[in-house]
């Protein structure tokens, strides 16, 4: 599902009544049974139903496929549940992939992404983002293990990363989901990782959040994220989002595995320190001058390794020479074709840029 060397074929067949429905009530989580065919692969009544955040569109609606909605234990290629992305917020349609390809040369993984040509009962619905889930799978094959507490963080109000407090349910199930151990899940580890976010003097701070961080590796997720000029991240402009948080199993320790980068390359003059400051976490870590090197020097590592034309440049010529002729037939994208070539060659030249505004920051 996943390969990227193939625009992939994903045909749905449902009741036509159903899908005028999902797409009325967009804005709600109701499921209606379909039947999916990935590159010719058939799955026999899954669940299908609108997703997305500010993406949620009547038109062109986003999608999440659940195997296991109506037949017990179903599965596809290990998975129970697929995303179908319906890029309404990137005209180059481009920049998830890269992003993550990005954070993937820097250790750290992300989900697979692929591109995909998607009808709905014979008619054609669009270029859409095949995207792997952030589930036990995933867990498996990428971080070793499975066993932890993932949680989904759902953006329910601009947050700083502030203590809300010792009740769980200021936490859970919102603004963190939880994706595994539902039924018995221990939040303490949590709200104590907060807690000390917050309440550990700046002395010492980097020691203290060693409990429940790879503090070095922390630094260089949040130095990709500003490596990528991206506005809607852990430090972004509307308080933290788009990450899921793990807690390996029988640890305090936590990782961020990074979630719908779709607002990256936003510009090729980004600050390295971007918004550090908002955040309690990588505020009070950053005042350390040893940590601020080490943050600095994973800004300028990414961009030498992979915020550049080199490493994104043919990636982009891929992906945008196997999606073009689809996404100049679609007709139900929220912007023009013209649009569309204005954007990738913006994005190319972000790239084109990046790196030298990156390393001219550290002189």
């Amino acid at each position: 599902m996943f390969d990227q060397r193939i625009l992939h074929d994903v045909r749905l067949v449902m009741d036509p009544d159903h899908w005028q429905a999902l797409r009325e009530n967009f804005r709600e989580n109701q499921y209606y049974a379909a039947d999916i065919t990935i590159d010719g692969q058939r799955a026999e009544q899954v669940g299908i139903r609108s997703r997305g955040d500010g993406s949620r569109d009547p038109d062109k609606p986003g999608l999440k496929v659940d195997f296991n909605k109506y037949v017990r234990s179903q599965e596809f290629h290990g998975y129970k549940t697929l995303v179908i992305d319906n890029i309404t917020q990137d005209a180059s349609m481009l920049r998830e992939r890269l992003a993550y390809a990005v954070y993937e040369a820097m250790g750290i993984p992300s989900p697979q992404i692929a591109h995909a040509r998607v009808t709905v009962n014979d008619e054609y619905w669009g270029v859409y983002a095949l995207i792997e889930p952030v589930s036990k799978p995933f867990l498996k094959s990428r971080l070793g293990e499975e066993s932890g507490n993932l949680f989904d963080y759902e953006y329910a109000y601009r947050w700083d990363f502030s203590f809300l407090g010792d009740d769980p349910e200021q936490y859970i199930p919102s603004p963190f989901e939880p994706q595994t151990n539902e039924d018995k899940l221990d939040p303490t580890d949590l709200i104590d990782f907060i807690r000390t976010a917050n309440e550990a003097p700046v002395d010492g701070f980097s020691a203290a959040m060693s409990k429940f961080l790879d503090v070095d590796r922390f630094l260089t997720y949040v130095a990709v994220e500003n490596a990528l000029a991206e506005r809607d991240g852990f430090v972004g402009d509307f308080g933290v989002n788009n990450f899921y948080l793990y807690q390996y199993g029988g640890s305090t320790r936590f990782t961020l595995i990074p979630w719908d980068k779709d607002t990256a390359f936003n510009h090729h003059e980004w600050p390295l320190g971007y918004n550090l400051n908002t955040n309690i976490l990588t505020d009070k870590l950053t005042e350390d001058p040893g940590k601020m090197a080490v943050y600095r020097e994973a800004v300028a590592r990414t961009a030498r390794t992979a915020v550049n034309i080199r490493f994104l440049g043919p990636r982009l010529d891929q992906a945008y020479a196997q999606i073009h002729d689809a996404v100049l037939e679609e007709d139900k994208k929220p912007y023009t074709n013209a649009a569309f070539e204005g954007d990738v060659e913006l994005l190319r030249q972000t790239i084109e840029m990046r790196e030298g505004n990156i390393l001219s920051q550290m002189e």
